[in-house]
C-alpha cells in the first residue's frame, strides 16, 4: 500500500490558500503575539559567600561582587540593572535621543540640556584632556569614525581626510554651562564619546549606590576596569594584572581595598592590513593608532580618572607615560612594551605596598622595572656587554666580516641606515650550527638571560631536532609533494626552524644581541625605496626560495635553503631572505617575509602574521641586530 503524499507549507501560506478558497483576495493583518518582557538579571550566591550580578551594559558586561549577608546583598543589587540602564540611556553615543546623542545632533548650531551626570562625565573629560594635552580626548568621534574598525571591509583613511576631521577634535570645542546645565559642541560636525572614561564613572556610580544601602565591600569590574572597597569574606581582595600577549598569565598579583584599576590595549581588537596591523586606540593629536604599548595599567582612587588616565598613557607611550603618571598624585602605571617587556611608574610599589607572591610563581622573580627615562636593558651576557664596549664600530661599514671559525661558517653584519637610526642586522639567519652551539654551552640551560615570562621549564630543543614528520603525514598527499629527508631542517648552514618566540628571544640576548622589531625589520629588507620585494618592483622567482616548487622556479629546494644563497634577491642594505626562505620571529611577536612555502604576495617586505609565543612551525626561524658593528665572539 503506497503511503500518502505529504505536503509541507508554511501557516501563511496555507491562511492565504484558505482565504482564496473562500473568496477573500486580502489577507487579514498578522496576528499580535505577546512576547514576555526578559527577565531582569538576578543575583547569584557564590561559593565562597558573596552575591555576584551580572549585567550588560554601556556595550561592556558589568560584575557586581557583594560580600555581604545574602538579604543585605540582594536588597542592594536589586536596582543596580536600572540604574545603570538609566545612565547609558543619558550619556550613551549611539542610543538615539539620549543627551549625548542630542549634542552631536545639535553641534554647530545650539546647546543642549544636560543631566547633572552628564555634566560632571562631560567636565571631568574636558579636565583630562587639559591635564594629558590631548593625549586623552572624548572629541575623538570623527577620526575615529574614518578608520575601518567596525567595517573591516571598509579602505584605511587617507592623510587628507584624518587631516580634515582633526579640525573637528579638541576639548577645548566642548563648551559647558554648570549654571545653565547645558553642553555645546562649537563646530558643525564634531562628536562625543565617552567610551575612554564611561565605564570607570558608571563603576563609581555603582559604587556609590551599594554604599548608600549599607554595603561597604564589593567589587566592579566593567572590561579592563575594577573598583575596589573594603574586603572580601575571608580577607582583602586579591588582584591579578593579566598579560595582554599570553593568556592566563598575570604579571603580578597583590592585595588591594579601596582602589581603582583600569586597563587600555589593544590586544583583543586590531585591523591587519596588507601585513600591518592598526590597533583601535588613536591618538588625538596626529589620528593616527598610538604606538610603543601593549598595554597600560592605572590605579588610583577615582574609577573615572584611572580609566581615562590609562588611555592617555597607553596614548604617550612607554617613556612619556611612565613620567606623565608619577606626577599625577595617588596615581601608578604599569606598561606592558610592544616586545611583551613589563615597566612600573616609580609610585607603583607605593600603590601595591601589600603584595602577596607565591614564592614558587613566575610572578615572584619578575624584574623591578627600568627607569622611565631609560630605554628597556638589552639581556646581554656580562661577556658579551664587555667584548661590546671595547669595540669602536667604523663610521660608516657597509658591511663587516667576522672570522669564520670552524664548522660555523661566516657570519656577516650589515649596517642599515635609515630613519630608525644606524643599526647592524645579520646577513642571513641563524643557522642550525650557530644554534647547536647556544644549546651546547652550559649557561644557556639556566635560563637566566631569558625573558621574564618565558614558562617553566621551557626546553630551547628545536620541534625538528627530534622529530620529523608523523608517519600518517608522510603517506598523505603531501609526503608526495614535500617528502621528508633526515636533514631537511638540520643541516648545519640551513636556518634553524621550529623555534618559538621564547626560543629566538633567548638565544639572541645568548649572544649579545636582540630581535628586531617590525619596523627594523622592514628598513632592513627594503631600506627607503619601500619596493614590494628587497630587489624592487618586478616579482622574479630566481630571487627568492618560494613556491614549493609549485610552480614551476625549481629552485631546488622544497624547505629552506642554506642561510648565505640567493645573493641576487639580496636587499638594498645587502640582507639575504628578507623575502621566502624562512619566515622570521619580531621583537614585538610577528613573523615577516613569507617562507619557501609562500607565494610572491606573502614575501613582500612589509608581509608579516602575528604569532602567539609559543607557535612553531617548519618554516619559521629568526635572524638578530644589534646597535653596535661588534658585539661577541658567541654570534657567530
Amino acid at each position: 500500500m503506497s503511503r500518502p503524499r505529504v505536503l509541507v507549507v508554511s501557516l501563511a501560506a496555507a491562511v492565504g490558500l484558505l482565504l482564496t478558497v473562500l473568496g477573500r483576495r486580502d489577507p487579514p493583518a498578522p496576528a499580535v503575539i505577546a512576547l514576555p518582557a526578559p527577565e531582569a538579571p538576578r543575583p547569584v550566591q557564590q561559593a565562597d559567600g558573596t552575591s555576584r550580578l551580572d549585567v550588560v551594559a554601556m556595550g561592556t558586561l558589568f560584575t557586581v561582587v557583594v560580600a555581604a549577608e545574602p538579604r543585605l546583598a540582594e536588597r542592594a543589587l536589586a536596582e543596580i540593572p536600572e540604574e545603570l540602564a538609566a545612565l547609558e540611556s543619558r550619556v550613551s553615543s549611539w542610543r538615539p535621543g539620549s543627551e549625548i546623542s542630542r549634542l552631536i545632533d545639535e553641534a554647530g548650531q545650539e546647546a543642549v540640556a544636560v543631566s547633572p551626570d552628564t555634566l560632571a562625565l562631560l567636565t571631568l573629560a574636558v579636565e583630562i584632556s587639559a591635564e594629558t594635552e590631548g593625549a586623552f580626548d572624548v572629541t575623538i568621534g570623527p577620526v575615529w569614525d574614518l578608520w575601518p574598525f567596525r567595517d573591516p571591509d571598509r579602505p584605511l583613511p587617507t592623510r587628507a581626510r584624518l587631516d580634515a576631521a582633526l579640525d573637528l577634535v579638541g576639548s577645548d570645542g566642548l563648551e559647558l554651562r554648570p549654571a545653565a546645565q547645558t553642553a555645546y559642541l562649537q563646530r558643525a560636525g564634531m562628536a562625543v564619546s565617552l567610551g575612554g572614561v564611561g565605564k570607570g564613572f558608571a563603576a563609581g556610580r555603582i559604587m556609590d549606590a551599594l554604599a548608600a544601602r549599607g554595603v561597604a565591600d564589593a567589587t566592579v569590574s566593567a572590561g579592563g576596569d575594577l573598583l575596589l572597597r573594603g574586603s572580601g569574606i575571608d580577607g582583602p581582595w586579591e588582584v591579578g594584572v593579566a598579560h595582554p600577549r599570553w593568556p592566563g598569565q598575570t604579571i603580578e598579583r597583590f592585595t588591594a581595598s579601596d582602589l581603582a584599576m583600569a586597563t587600555s590595549g589593544n590586544s583583543k581588537r586590531r585591523l591587519v592590513r596588507s601585513g600591518r596591523s592598526y590597533g583601535h586606540i588613536l591618538d588625538p593629536r596626529t589620528g593616527l593608532p598610538a604606538r610603543g604599548a601593549e598595554s597600560a595599567t592605572v590605579l588610583g582612587p577615582d574609577p573615572a580618572r584611572a580609566d581615562a588616565y590609562a588611555t592617555a598613557v597607553f596614548v604617550m607611550g612607554l617613556k612619556e607615560g611612565l613620567a606623565w603618571i608619577d606626577g599625577q598624585a595617588g596615581y601608578a602605571a604599569l606598561v606592558v612594551a610592544e616586545d611583551g617587556t613589563v615597566h612600573r611608574s616609580r609610585s607603583w610599589n607605593a600603590l601595591t605596598a601589600e603584595q602577596v607572591f607565591d614564592p614558587a610563581s613566575p610572578e615572584a622573580a619578575l624584574p623591578e622595572a627600568a627607569p622611565p627615562e631609560a630605554a628597556p636593558p638589552e639581556a646581554a651576557p656580562p661577556e658579551a656587554t664587555a667584548a661590546a664596549d671595547r669595540t669602536t664600530p667604523d663610521p660608516a661599514p657597509e658591511t663587516e666580516q667576522r672570522r669564520p671559525r670552524a664548522s660555523l661558517g661566516a657570519t656577516v653584519s650589515l649596517r642599515v641606515a635609515g630613519s630608525l637610526g644606524a643599526l647592524w642586522i645579520d646577513q642571513g639567519e641563524v643557522t642550525n650550527a650557530q644554534y647547536a652551539r647556544f644549546l651546547e654551552d652550559p649557561g644557556s640551560r639556566t635560563h637566566a638571560r631569558c625573558h621574564p615570562q618565558e614558562p617553566t621549564d621551557k626546553d630551547h630543543t628545536p620541534r625538528y631536532a627530534r622529530e620529523g614528520w608523523q608517519p600518517a603525514l608522510i603517506r598523505a598527499s603531501v609526503g608526495a609533494l614535500a617528502p621528508w629527508r633526515h636533514d631537511s631542517f638540520r643541516a648545519p648552514e640551513h636556518p634553524v626552524v621550529g623555534v618559538d618566540w621564547w626560543d629566538a628571544t633567548a638565544f639572541a640576548a645568548w649572544a649579545g644581541k636582540r630581535l628586531p622589531d617590525r619596523a627594523e625589520w622592514e628598513q632592513a629588507a627594503g631600506g627607503a625605496a619601500g619596493h614590494p620585494w628587497p630587489w624592487g618592483e618586478i616579482w622574479d622567482f630566481s630571487r627568492a626560495n618560494t613556491g614549493g616548487e609549485k610552480w614551476g622556479e625549481r629552485d631546488g629546494y622544497l624547505y629552506s635553503a642554506p642561510a648565505i644563497s640567493f645573493q641576487a634577491g639580496a636587499s638594498p642594505a645587502g640582507a639575504l631572505h628578507m623575502a621566502g626562505n624562512v619566515a622570521e620571529w619580531t621583537r614585538e611577536g610577528w613573523v615577516m617575509g613569507g617562507s619557501s612555502n609562500s607565494n610572491p604576495s606573502q614575501v613582500q617586505s612589509r608581509s608579516g602574521e602575528l604569532r602567539q609565543p609559543g607557535y612553531r612551525a617548519f618554516d619559521i626561524g629568526f635572524r638578530c641586530v644589534s646597535e653596535r658593528a661588534r658585539v661577541s665572539e658567541r654570534s657567530l
